[in-house]
């Protein structure tokens, strides 16, 4: 039976296979002016942001059922799973769940749920990291222990212009956000070791928060490893900060991709996701 690597829609992966490996995406959904959107690759991803941003109500998001999470274990007995961090969503406590069920009827299957502790470009690094090992011929274990130890090398930075629905859903503080938006400034922050979503700083313009990224990344360890930036119809500022990140270190692997919809909900329009290896 086929190794599968699972995702929830927050790693921002479309693809049915990475490097050879099958692969498949469980959506979370949003609850948005009344309507519910699944955050699949097909969403209408102009008309949610559009509405998303012009709602007067409050939004909501939610994770994959216990059933979503089975149907995705179907037909494989060696499962590795990566779902959003803990801190912030029960997508992870949901597939763990599923995973015990599936054990029981399936008592030889493998499955591993990992909880990235972050989100967006640090999943899909780790989906990555995953589907090159199980390419190679390593064991279920081999590949538990290496994801394990890649983890603790991976970060995740962003810089946000809007943390309007980060401060209507309590991921930071409400006055935090209104001061923000009020002052125009782009906001540095971070996943913490605990999976939450910790600011760092704020740089007005979109130049000077760049650099202040780049500059946090080294902080964090960065040194030229693999970085994979994630943006909210933002591709240009995507590409700029490509370019500074290669004029720093020439030889970095960089590569660009769109967020989905619950990403996009709380990174919002213009917002960068950036996840890379460090020391």
């Amino acid at each position: 039976m086929p190794i599968k690597i699972i995702t929830d829609s927050t790693a921002n992966i479309t693809a049915d296979q990475i490097d050879g490996i099958d692969h498949i995406t469980v959506p979370l959904s949003l609850h948005v002016d009344g309507k519910l959107w699944l955050d699949t690759p097909d969403i209408d991803l102009d008309k949610f942001l559009y509405i998303l941003k012009h709602t007067k109500n409050k939004s909501t998001s939610a994770c994959p059922n216990v059933n979503d999470w089975l149907k995705a274990f179907e037909g494989s007995n060696e499962i590795f799973v990566i779902t959003l961090t803990s801190a912030l969503s029960g997508s992870y406590n949901s597939a763990t769940q599923a995973a015990k069920i599936y054990h029981e009827k399936n008592p030889k299957a493998k499955i591993l749920v990992f909880d990235s502790r972050s989100a967006g470009p640090q999943l899909r690094l780790l989906a990555e990291k995953i589907a090159s090992l199980a390419s190679a011929g390593k064991s279920f274990e081999e590949i538990v222990k290496a994801t394990e130890e890649y983890q603790h090398h991976l970060d995740l930075m962003f810089a946000l212009q809007d943390l309007t629905n980060l401060g209507n859903n309590g991921r930071i503080p409400p006055a935090v956000a209104k001061i923000a938006g009020l002052l125009k400034l782009f906001v540095i922050g971070t996943a913490n070791n605990k999976g939450e979503f910790e600011l760092l700083g704020k740089a007005r313009g979109a130049k000077k928060a760049k650099r202040k990224l780049l500059d946090d990344m080294v902080k964090a360890g960065y040194r030229g490893g693999r970085v994979q930036i994630d943006h909210v119809q933002n591709e240009g500022s995507a590409l700029s900060m490509k370019e500074i990140i290669l004029d720093n270190f020439p030889d970095a692997k960089v590569t660009i991709g769109e967020c989905g919809a619950l990403c996009s909900f709380y990174a919002e329009e213009g917002g960068l996701m950036v996840g890379f290896e460090k020391e």
